[in-house]
């Protein structure tokens, strides 16, 4: 993964550099993931964690502390019918002591539990790696899916607008009463509504995709015009909610929060279990009296060295230990729930992006049967209004259906994509590489937006 982010990255390079901000999806993905701030605050704290294992090993290495003293002292003494006495000294030294712990089961415990701590912090960052990639790819998608509804859109209001001018002009000449005009005018203030709030909703995708790649983001891919989306077989089914359950983040960092909390409830335990260690010591202390005269005894070099070995068998704490022992063992009991219930709603979740997928795939099928008849039916009632057989209501009719037919047909693809990259995050295994094979599906942005907005495969020959 890291040699793909590599390569992209120089990819990415001469992409930036261009004036334009139009960047294909894996383009996208991947300046979000050098760039999204919470994802790099996300490898910070892998990396912060990473220092508790340094922290928590170090209790087995020796702890050596020196110091070193020196110390003026001076005496004045004004006696009766004797000499007044003054002395003073200097008095230095210096100790240096070494401690090692030798046996404590707290402090192995605790540096394995540094250890799964620093693990859990890994997986939690791929889930929100993989998190970032999902939501860059459905706004990426999302995008597109607008662009298709627009061009629609757009395609519905020309022709309205082209129908109302045409009855503007037979009401002007007398052809056909003036009521009629009033469902061309209310049919066109829809449209124009509608591709209003398309507009708006278009700026709130791009500044989504901007706060996730903090980058102007603009995709230059779009989906095929033609594409086979197949359903998930029931063997396929199978084997992904095998791999979910061995592969989802969440499910992992469940698994590994029940370890850990056994490994808290060992350590709680050995504070019953007594504990070893050695210490060493050296200390050199110099005293130099200047008047040893009067002060006998009082100059001298001494040095001492010292070497010990303690055991610590704990007794009580008054309790406190043992209902830590006690709570613990309930924080098992939680976690393991916690893992059952992780275990059921990521089997659900499964299960739901599965019938959703599979219902896009029928739902495409059905939609393209459905624009064929209506682009039949709208061409024949076009005539048939034309030779006067038919009212402009049907017409009207005709055309919105034509038109609603093509904006859910564009919807199911596109969900039918974002709905597959949210199944790859549940079991999983989305990355940089899942982007790829979706980008196998796609061409450039500008060969789709010139077609017309009917594909030619579904119009009736």
């Amino acid at each position: 993964m890291l040699l793909i982010r590599r390569l992209t990255s120089i990819t990415l390079v001469g992409a930036l550099s261009l004036p334009c901000y139009a960047l294909t999806l894996l383009e996208a993905v991947e300046v979000g993931l050098n760039n999204n701030v919470s994802l790099i605050a996300s490898r910070m704290g892998v990396e912060e964690n990473a220092y508790n294992i340094n922290v928590s090993r170090s209790k087995f290495l020796p702890s050596i502390s020196a110091n070193a003293t020196t110390t003026w002292s001076g005496n004045r003494t004004v006696l009766n019918g004797t000499d007044d006495t003054t002395n003073s000294y200097n008095d230095h030294g210096y100790s240096i002591s070494l401690s090692q712990s030798l046996f404590n089961l707290a402090d192995i415990y605790k540096y394995g539990t540094a250890k799964l701590d620093f693990n859990i912090e890994e997986i939690k960052n791929e889930a929100k790696t993989q998190d970032i990639i999902q939501e860059i790819s459905a706004q990426y998608f999302e995008f597109l899916k607008n662009g298709a509804q627009t061009r629609a859109t757009k395609a519905e209001l020309d022709s309205s607008l082209a129908r109302l001018k045409q009855m503007q002009r037979n009401v002007e000449l007398g052809n056909v009463a003036a009521s009629e005009l009033y469902e061309v005018v209310a049919q066109k203030e829809g449209i124009v509504n509608r591709l209003r709030t398309l507009g708006k909703d278009k700026d709130v995708i791009l500044n989504t995709l901007e706060l996730l790649t903090q980058y102007p983001v603009i995709p230059s891919q779009d989906l095929q015009r033609a594409l086979i989306l197949s359903e998930i077989t029931f063997n396929e089914q199978g084997d992904l909610l095998e791999q979910a359950m061995q592969y989802n983040n969440d499910i992992i960092v469940s698994e590994k929060t029940l370890e850990r909390t056994f490994r808290t409830l060992k350590e709680t335990g050995s504070n019953f279990a007594p504990s070893l260690s050695a210490s060493a010591s050296y200390r050199h202390d110099d005293t130099n009296n200047f008047d040893p005269v009067t002060t006998p005894g009082s100059t001298g070099i001494s040095d001492s060295k010292s070497l010990g070995l303690t055991l610590s068998v704990p007794i009580t704490t008054g309790g406190s230990d043992y209902y830590a022992y006690k709570k613990n063992e309930k924080s098992i009991e939680r976690n393991e729930l916690l893992l059952v219930d992780t275990r059921n709603t990521v089997k659900n979740d499964l299960e739901t992006s599965i019938l959703n997928i599979n219902d896009y795939s029928q739902s495409i099928f059905t939609f393209e049967n459905i624009i064929r008849a209506n682009y039949s039916s709208y061409n024949g009632i076009k005539r048939a209004y034309e030779l006067g057989t038919r009212t402009l209501t049907d017409l009207l009719a005709a055309e919105s259906k034509l038109f609603n037919a093509i904006r859910d047909y564009e919807s199911a693809k596109y969900d039918y994509v974002i709905e597959s990259i949210k199944l790859d995050k549940t079991v999983g295994n989305l990355s940089p590489l899942s982007i790829e094979k979706i980008m196998g599906l796609m061409v450039n942005e500008s060969s789709i937006r010139d077609m017309d907005v009917i594909p030619d495969h579904l119009k009736t020959k």
